[in-house]
């Protein structure tokens, strides 16, 4: 909220802007006034916006295959969903589509809200983005009722990104919720008519009253002040969705880390309003869920490595892509606890086993980090040995080789995440063809040297 000396500081430029400012520059700066006026008007009027009971996922590079499974199943077990997207401004250019927010509707008060982070979305050839356009297939089902504050056609922008087409799109059921609000706010609160005798014009809230031109649309801050009495904070609306709001994509310092926040609250809290407006309109039928969210949710922001070697000889990451698509009854079958089967001991012991490995790898890897395209004459060991004489402490190295152009990766495990950054600068210029030639020539140098 504006302090009082700000809010008639503003009062007083909306009604000064200098006369040099003339078109569609005066325009935009007055609109810019007008919108900060009434953000400060609805949060001074209404307590903030409180949502309904959530849990929250990413989707980017990060999640695991064994969460996009988890979604999707979950997808299967509803036919209500909420979503929403997010682009960045570009100057002089179409804005940049940047985010999508899908809310799986599980029951009257509890729900998911995924965040898919269009500009951090796993490599095509990996087994993770097939499973994140099958997400996308899984929910843009006939059957789905998808609502949404505007058209379908906001999704348009997002179909380069390969997770869905326009046929997809065409053929999924959406639900304008925009335009049934106007449709339900209209017939509930016609104009009511005053006389000279009257004193009840001011309690008339029809769109005109309002001071709502009818052929205009409402905002969704509107539609919770007006319906919900509460205040939608919609300060962030132009902001950087594209900067990465999962906190475990890099590593940020708490200042980047509370700005995060601030985004993905905005951004969720535009499909958990509008649960609420579709319950107050009757729009959804009660439902119960099938999940327990106390000890049913899967960390949606685990780095997956289940393919990495963790030892110190000179191993590569298996290519992502040798796995065969997999249909949805495949994805269900996969995620069916396999209680009913009886292991033998050496069975159970291998899986435990695994499992540690697993769990010691990604311990391991929490940190890490990935310096691309490397010269594939390094190992292991030369590579410790020069990370070593930089200063740089690490828990594990290891390689991965891309499947399509066969570049090679180097991964380094860090130790002490609170200066990855300052480690990060102090080698990703390593490990080059160039460097590889200098290693080798100062290892011959030296060694020469010794012998005289």
């Amino acid at each position: 909220m504006l302090s009082q000396r700000e809010y008639e500081d503003l009062l007083w430029k909306i009604n000064n802007i200098p006369s040099t400012i003339t078109g569609k520059k005066r325009q935009h700066l007055r609109t810019t006034f007008k919108k900060k006026l009434h953000e400060h008007e609805l949060a001074t009027k209404y307590p903030p916006f409180e949502p309904l009971k959530f849990e929250q996922f990413f989707i980017n590079f990060r999640t695991t295959d064994s969460t996009l499974i988890h979604l999707i199943n979950q997808i299967k077990s509803t036919t209500v969903f909420t979503l929403d997207t997010e682009s960045i401004i570009i100057p002089y250019q179409p804005n940049a589509p940047a985010l999508i927010q899908v809310q799986i509707i599980l029951s009257e008060s509890f729900s998911y809200v995924v965040l898919i982070e269009m500009c951090h979305l796993p490599r095509a050839y990996e087994h993770t983005f097939t499973l994140v356009k099958q997400f996308f297939q899984t929910l843009f089902n006939a059957d789905n009722n998808i609502f949404i504050w505007g058209d379908i056609s906001e999704l348009h922008n997002f179909c380069s990104y390969n997770l869905f087409t326009y046929d997809q799109l065409d053929l999924c059921n959406p639900i304008n919720l925009q335009d049934a609000f106007k449709t339900h706010w209209n017939t509930q609160h016609p104009h009511q008519p005053t006389t000279s005798a009257s004193t009840n014009y001011s309690e008339c809230i029809c769109e005109e009253c309002l001071g709502f031109q009818k052929k205009k649309t409402w905002s969704l801050q509107n539609a919770v002040a007006f319906e919900l009495s509460r205040w939608l904070d919609k300060r962030q609306t132009t902001s950087n969705f594209d900067i990465g709001l999962d906190p475990t994509l890099y590593h940020f310092n708490s200042a980047e880390i509370a700005h995060r926040q601030s985004l993905i609250r905005y951004a969720v809290y535009d499909c958990l309003s509008m649960q609420q407006i579709m319950l107050k309109l009757k729009l959804i039928e009660h439902q119960e869920s099938n999940i327990n969210p106390s000890n049913e949710i899967i960390t949606a922001t685990l780095n997956d490595l289940t393919d990495m070697t963790s030892n110190d000889d000179q191993h590569d990451l298996p290519a992502t892509d040798n796995f065969e698509p997999i249909s949805p009854d495949d994805i269900q079958a996969d995620s069916t606890p396999k209680r009913q089967q009886t292991l033998s001991k050496a069975e159970r012991r291998r899986i435990h086993n695994r499992a540690s490995t697993l769990k010691q790898r990604k311990r391991y890897y929490k940190t890490e980090i990935i310096i691309s395209n490397i010269d594939r004459r390094f190992t292991i060991k030369n590579i410790k040995e020069i990370i070593k004489s930089y200063g740089v402490p690490y828990s594990a190295v290891n390689f991965s080789t891309s499947s399509t152009t066969r570049k090679r990766s180097v991964h380094i495990g860090m130790r002490n995440s609170s200066q990855i950054n300052d480690y990060q600068h102090r080698i990703d210029h390593l490990f080059t063809t160039s460097h590889y030639n200098r290693f080798i020539n100062d290892r011959r140098t030296y060694r020469s040297s010794n012998k005289r």
